[in-house]
């Protein structure tokens, strides 16, 4: 275990929680100390209850952080699994309190390349790398965290953080932690997001989501999809239903177009079993719903709908491409918006798209903003960092400028298709 002590004033005294380090120092009166101890998956796991207070505690909640998924990782994919987690040390002999989880990945990433990092989101299906930190100690865990990193030889000195919230307490505490010169960071891509935070209840909300043209569309859509069978929308959160709606949901998601781009859950074993380990070890604990909207009691669109806190996130859904043109994805986000704003432990729900697009981004009127994140803790190359930036900066520039191209052109393409059409549908035309 490594363990970096800093000293935080405060006169809060911390609760009690789950098994913790027993440090032996000498009481520091009003002072608290944080110490960090660099954990694994099956210590994070063993954890579970102090992981649940810290979760009900955070400023941000992020189901990405949560031991389960720290698990599947350690079972899906080679790359070490790191674990940062800060303590709130009271009295001598008393129980630490946790104040801070920052799950990582140690690899090398297109970002980092050629130096190896500390990545957070741990992979491509984790949409937020947000630590979860208790806000009365945020600045204090920061500080803690990145001096362990600096002071353990075997991490990598580079954190590559996506999907950073750019929450006002959490990033002037880390920004305030950098400052004190552990080290530098630089700000990759700024982007926003579509969340669901409101005060009004499920039908005041969807009602003012869309216009009465679209509310009424919809309604007849659900009517002509009704003389097609049974049709219900149904949520699950039983362990056994769950893992049952898991794997329908993966053979519905690889029937369709996120199969044919390689972007499906079931076209990787790994991230197959990650999903399973993930949804199991969130189920034991009721942490995890599969929303479905069922004809005849097969499932014709789904989403997979994880917790934390007070925290919701709408992780992935699909849906059956032959009832394409009954939008069944916008009649399941009617029914996951209205499950959502019924749940008084929920306060928001990130939608989890990388961009401000989709019908999520239609329906939903809040944002969430995130920022990319490189933080360099080393101290003998202050240009590694500018230059790291620089080039990912230029590389996604260029995706950017190739993606709006290749739109622009299917969109000229499409108009040339139509205009063609209709002039050999003109009369004598074909003269």
């Amino acid at each position: 275990m490594t363990v970096f002590a800093l000293r935080e004033a405060s006169g809060r005294q911390p609760a009690s929680s789950a098994p913790a380090p027993a440090i032996d120092r000498p009481g520091v009166g009003h002072l608290e100390h944080i110490s960090v101890e660099l954990a694994d998956a099956a210590r994070f796991a063993a954890l579970a209850e102090a992981w649940m207070s810290l979760a009900a505690r955070a400023g941000v909640p992020n189901a990405f952080m949560d031991p389960a998924v720290a698990l599947a990782m350690a079972e899906a994919w080679p790359d070490p699994v790191r674990i940062l987690l800060a303590w709130a040390l009271p009295e001598r002999g008393a129980p630490a309190q946790l104040v801070g989880a920052w799950l990582l990945i140690e690899r090398r990433t297109r970002l980092s390349w050629p130096y190896r990092a500390l990545v957070s989101p741990v992979c491509s299906v984790a949409y937020l790398g947000t630590p979860v930190i208790d806000p009365e100690h945020a600045r204090a865990a920061f500080a803690a965290m990145f001096a362990t990193i600096r002071k353990t030889p075997a991490l990598p000195k580079l954190v590559d953080v996506g999907d950073l919230s750019d929450d006002q307490v959490l990033m002037g505490a880390l920004k305030a932690a950098l400052s004190e010169g552990v080290g530098g960071w630089a700000q990759v891509e700024r982007r926003r997001r579509a969340k669901l935070e409101t005060q009004l209840d499920a039908k005041a909300y969807w009602t003012r989501s869309m216009s009465d043209h679209h509310r009424h569309d919809l309604a007849r859509l659900r009517r002509r999809l009704s003389e097609r069978g049974k049709l219900e929308f149904r949520v699950v959160r039983d362990p056994d239903a769950v893992a049952a709606e898991v794997e329908e949901f993966l053979v519905l998601e690889a029937s369709g177009w996120k199969a044919a781009r390689h972007s499906a859950l079931a076209c990787d074993p790994a991230t197959a079993r990650f999903t399973r380990v993930m949804t199991r070890g969130l189920a034991s604990r009721g942490l995890v719903a599969v929303h479905s909207l069922r004809l005849d009691d097969r499932p014709i669109s789904s989403s997979i709908v994880l917790y934390s806190g007070t925290g919701a996130f709408t992780w992935r859904t699909s849906y059956d491409e032959s009832y394409r043109r009954f939008s069944p994805g916008i009649l399941t986000l009617e029914g996951t918006t209205t499950d959502l704003l019924s749940d008084p432990s929920v306060r928001s729900t990130d939608s989890c798209n990388h961009l401000d697009i989709g019908f999520q981004a239609q329906r939903w009127a809040e944002r969430h903003e995130i920022v990319d994140l490189v933080i360099d803790l080393g101290s003998k190359r202050p240009w590694r960092l500018a230059l790291l930036v620089g080039r990912e900066r230029c590389l996604r520039r260029c995706k950017a400028l190739a993606r709006q191209a290749y739109h622009a052109l299917r969109r000229r393409k499409a108009e040339l298709t139509v205009k063609l059409r209709r002039w050999t549908e003109r009369p004598g035309s074909a003269a």
